[in-house]
């Protein structure tokens, strides 16, 4: 990013946290003056209709210790209050006649209202004044700090996302045309600062800033253009001495240089794709659970598998869709299938949130998936239309990093509405967002370069027989690959959102614990590429990130919730961090050793269809695992299959280079420059 960008994104980041940071800081003293006086009444009113039911069987003859039942409405309450922490009703003379705590006592034969609680009571009276009993209500003294504590994190999580979505529109709005003109002439008064006379892509455009933009490149070329006359001047005269002097302005000034700007298509395409896989990341957090109030009572499958469903269904469109939507929008328009794709979505969305039933949430699901295919192939493709082989890469690293912060920002947020608004709520939200996706595709995209002759080509069985007969390239894709997807949806995607959304964590709570793989990911993953490419050691890289990802599914049993969930979320987003860059880059290293009748794109093919394969099964797995043996075995098994998978790709990486040593090198070895636009693009790989 050029320096201009970065003081005016700098600044507008810093004046939108200080309005973040002063509104938060208002909220938060607001809610400290009424949280606890809002506690207390609402126990107030619980211990009020409690007392309402004693009065109404008094009125029927009844004394306190003739009436049944009691202990049984004490634990509803209790139930559907998460705040209490204990229910009592006392007789007259302060004798317990029931009472029902969250928390075992410490000695079951004495009924005691437990310590450490604000109470609030309600006095139960005949109508002629006699006192009947007293309903307590106790709020534990920790529930108004861990709210507040709460409150704190999710304005934490509303600033950084805020900042992030804020600097996404930003960037896109500096990508139309108004904007595309500032930046222009102020990258250009930062080169000339800086001494870089180097020359810009043409701007274009009207208008006075036009104007001041062509008088620089005037300018700038008029220096050119007299600088080269010089040098030829000096070659016919045979003065090296001149050259040597104008060699070294031209390395001082880079006169001759040209500046690679990037096409204003890819800040276009950016906006709209991130705004959509927002629009589903936003999803993680509660879908299970809504799936699993739709499936209460389901008896065809276990309830667990039948949560996973939609999930899987989710997973399977979008890996087998993907390989032959390339030549299809090829054929029909790449601008045009994002389009068509973010509505689709978006009745998939809507179509959700009104789903009454399984089988319509399955059916409304399938659309989004159709529609999720079609935005990635299409934004792939318009990159791809729009781009060269010298800047390809720097194209679809932006799509990358749009779709990774997609990935954190929207669960957090999307829990958070969850929370608020409930599921389906958030889901027509979500369909809002998807809805932004399509205007923006709509209003900015470029127009379509249609191909009606393009050959709609996918990968079919004889091309994943062909990859996977190569002993090197099977061990990568179903022992490195294939386990990389299966254990990030089936512990992130599945897995964690279920087993915390049982111990009774809200979808706000969720959202957070989810965010931290695309934390740890959008930090590592431009340092591992650099890393990795040195000496060789990808498939070091590769088995060390799958050894910690297998590791990290021992936390949910040696830390209480949510922290060991967290710390598992963040140490398989390290994990695969320090993998899938070199894991991918190793796909196009080993095809050319071993596989050199393969095509490139036939090996990325059948390694993409593979991963999100991998996708799909992940789900399904955890769900039977989880059902048939519990969440301790699901995540032993899950994380032992990675951990073999590690194992198997470095034992046959061992053979095959002492099998190379034996009998000498035939192939190429790799240089890691090809395939670079498939490694950039597995860094979204979901």
């Amino acid at each position: 990013m050029r320096r201009f960008d970065v003081l005016v994104l700098s600044i507008l980041a810093a004046i939108l946290m200080a309005a973040i940071a002063f509104v938060a800081l208002r909220t938060v003293q607001s809610a400290e003056r009424i949280i606890l006086p809002a506690l207390h009444a609402k126990a107030e009113v619980s211990a009020r209709s409690i007392g309402g039911l004693i009065t109404a069987a008094h009125d029927y003859g009844m004394t306190l210790d003739d009436m049944v039942g009691v202990d049984d409405v004490l634990r509803a309450t209790l139930a559907e209050n998460p705040q209490y922490g204990a229910l009592a009703v006392m007789s007259p003379g302060g004798v317990p006649k029931a009472l029902v705590t969250r928390e075992p006592p410490a000695d079951p034969t004495v009924a005691v209202m437990p310590k450490d609680m604000n109470l609030s009571s309600s006095a139960v009276q005949a109508p002629d004044g006699t006192a009947i009993a007293t309903v307590i209500v106790g709020i534990p003294d920790t529930v108004a700090a861990d709210l507040m504590r709460d409150l704190w994190l999710d304005i934490g999580v509303v600033l950084l996302a805020s900042i992030l979505v804020t600097l996404e529109v930003l960037t896109f709005v500096f990508g139309l045309d108004a904007g595309a003109a500032m930046r222009a002439f102020g990258h250009r008064l930062d080169a000339l600062r800086g001494g870089d006379l180097s020359r810009h892509a043409d701007a274009g455009g009207t208008g006075g800033l036009a104007r001041a933009i062509a008088a620089v490149d005037e300018r700038v070329a008029w220096v050119r253009a007299r600088h080269e006359a010089l040098r030829l001047k000096a070659e016919r005269d045979g003065d090296e001495a001149m050259l040597a002097e104008l060699d070294a302005l031209n390395d001082r000034f880079r006169i001759m240089a040209e500046r690679p700007d990037p096409s204003p298509v890819m800040r276009r395409v950016r906006m709209p794709l991130f705004l959509f896989f927002l629009a589903e990341e936003m999803t993680r957090p509660f879908l299970p659970g809504f799936t699993a109030h739709l499936t209460e009572g389901m008896t065809a499958v276990s309830h667990e598998l039948a949560i996973s469903l939609p999930i899987v269904l989710f997973m399977a469109i979008v890996a087998l869709s993907q390989p032959w939507l390339g030549g299809l929008t090829e054929r029909f328009g790449r601008s045009r299938a994002m389009r068509l794709g973010a509505a689709i979505a978006v009745a998939g969305f809507v179509g959700t949130a009104y789903s009454t039933g399984f089988v319509p949430l399955l059916v409304f699901r399938s659309l989004v998936a159709i529609g999720y295919a079609a935005v990635f192939v299409g934004a792939q493709g318009v990159i791809i239309d729009n781009t060269a082989g010298g800047n390809r890469a720097r194209g679809l690293a932006l799509l990358v990093t749009a779709i990774m912060v997609a990935a954190l920002c929207g669960p957090p947020i999307g829990g958070i509405i969850a929370d608020r608004l409930g599921p389906r709520a958030a889901f027509l939200v979500c369909g809002a967002v998807a809805f932004a996706a399509f205007l923006c595709a709509r209003l900015t995209l470029p127009k379509d370069r249609i191909h009606p002759n393009a050959r709609v080509a996918g990968v079919g069985l004889r091309q994943i027989g062909a990859v996977l007969r190569r002993p090197a390239m099977a061990a990568l894709l179903v022992g490195s690959a294939f386990p990389a997807k299966l254990v990030l949806a089936g512990l992130s995607f599945f897995l964690i959102p279920v087993v915390l959304g049982g111990r009774g964590f809200d979808e706000a709570a969720i959202g957070r614990v989810l965010m931290l793989y695309a934390l740890s990911m959008l930090v590592l993953v431009p340092l591992v590429a650099g890393w990795s490419d040195k000496g060789g050691r990808r498939p070091l890289f590769v088995v060390s990130g799958g050894l910690l990802a297998a590791s990290a599914v021992i936390h949910p049993l040696l830390w209480p919730e949510p922290w060991g969930a967290a710390i598992l979320v963040l140490q398989l987003g390290l994990g695969q961090a320090l993998s899938i860059t070199p894991q991918s880059a190793l796909v196009g290293e080993l095809g050319r050793r071993f596989a050199p009748d393969l095509s490139e794109g036939t090996l990325y093919g059948v390694f993409r269809l593979v991963e999100r394969l991998g996708s799909a099964v992940g789900p399904a797995l955890a769900a039977w695992l989880l059902a048939s043996y519990g969440v301790t075995i699901a995540f032993g098994v899950i994380g032992t299959l990675v951990a073999v998978g590690s194992l198997a790709f470095a034992a046959a990486m061992a053979a095959e280079r002492a099998a190379g040593i034996a009998g000498g090198d035939r192939g190429e070895g790799g240089s890691g420059k090809a395939g670079v636009g498939g490694r950039i693009m597995e860094r979204a790989g979901r």
